[in-house]
């Protein structure tokens, strides 16, 4: 079995819930994303506001791999889903900003060990 990689970790600790069915407005943003998370899902080439992995109104296409911005979306009181869905408990205020100081940390940490630091 592989280890987890601390990005991983992170995901973890988020919780998970069903989306509804056709929803993409978590792909309507600029995500930010480590080069940990870069590489898993292809690398990102935005030329335009809508996430380059959704593709052709059929939702994401690296769901599984996507990044950390992507999974908060709904499942934190910060990013509420404008159709009420998202887990019983979501991560509150605190919660939230623990993990995305956590995840700028080791984003930046990435960033240097890979020589990407202007992304």
């Amino acid at each position: 079995m592989m280890k987890k990689t601390p990005i991983q970790e992170f995901y973890e600790r988020i919780p998970t819930f069903p989306c509804k069915e056709g929803c993409t407005r978590c792909c309507d943003n600029w995500v930010q994303f480590a080069p940990e998370e870069e590489a898993r899902c292809g690398g990102f080439a935005f030329d335009g506001p809508l996430c380059p992995k959704l593709k052709n109104g059929k939702g994401c296409t690296v769901y599984e791999d996507r990044p950390l911005i992507c999974r908060l979306f709904a499942s934190s009181v910060l990013m509420p889903c404008p159709y009420g869905y998202g887990p019983k408990e979501p991560l509150s205020e605190e919660e939230t900003h623990a993990i995305l100081k956590e995840y700028l940390k080791l984003k930046r940490e990435q960033e240097e060990a890979y020589g990407k630091n202007n992304l």
